[in-house]
């Protein structure tokens, strides 16, 4: 049986020694039969990391969101935007992405397998995945820079909806939803703390002519010049 994504690990590696490395398009076209789940994970390798990567987290989760849409749609094969396709990585960069690759799908290998195959089969199942993938795509595409984990919740949810594709798991959709809730749960809690952070500074500021009038009257008992 083959290991779960082994067609687009192949070609990472391939990628790695080739003479010329290649484009991101031409390294996905070799991904296989599940060239939509395949160019998922690949696009997500970057932002399983807990740091930020600023707008780079933009145009990324723009792109997937895109690819999700697509996916939700019927399209047979992923299209991606000219830039982005025709964008080349040095070989050392291929190597790094099939180093990644090779950990997560080997961990995927041990953890995934075929259940619930009547919720990831036919078209059912790609538009299930397709709108968990838009989702989570426009999530991470969110400009939040410098929090930590705010790319890796949604690229997590990608992973496990592009794994249940690759391995007719099922469940994996399950976890997908769950770390969506995750996501939207952590970004709500960002937002209040960003909106508290607000209202406190707002009154600080409010209490500058109290601190002006104070510091008069400090320095007119002290028989000094008060500030203009």
């Amino acid at each position: 049986m083959q290991r779960v994504g082994e067609d687009i690990l192949e070609a990472l590696r391939a990628a790695a020694v080739a003479p010329r490395p290649p484009s991101v398009g031409e390294v996905l076209s070799g991904g296989g039969a599940s060239a939509f789940a395949v160019a998922l994970v690949v696009l997500c390798l970057p932002f399983l990391q807990p740091i930020s990567l600023g707008p780079l987290s933009s145009l990324g989760g723009l792109a997937l969101a895109a690819l999700g849409w697509q996916l939700a749609r019927g399209d047979v094969r992923p299209w991606l935007p000219g830039s982005l396709a025709v964008a080349g990585l040095d070989a050392a960069q291929w190597a790094q992405l099939a180093r990644a690759a090779e950990r997560v799908l080997g961990w995927a290998g041990k953890v995934v397998r075929p259940r619930l195959g009547h919720w990831t089969e036919g078209a059912r199942g790609r538009r299930t995945a397709g709108v968990l993938v838009a989702v989570a795509g426009l999530l991470l595409a969110i400009p939040i820079g410098g929090i930590p984990l705010n790319n890796t919740l949604p690229a997590l949810a990608i992973v496990c909806a592009s794994l249940a594709l690759l391995a007719d798991d099922g469940l994996m959709f399950l976890l997908s939803v769950g770390w969506l809730v995750v996501t939207l749960v952590y970004f709500v809690l960002l937002y209040r703390v960003f909106v508290a952070m607000l209202a406190t500074a707002w009154g600080v500021l409010g209490l500058w002519p109290v601190g002006l009038v104070l510091l008069r009257a400090g320095a007119a008992s002290l028989g000094l010049t008060p500030p203009p």
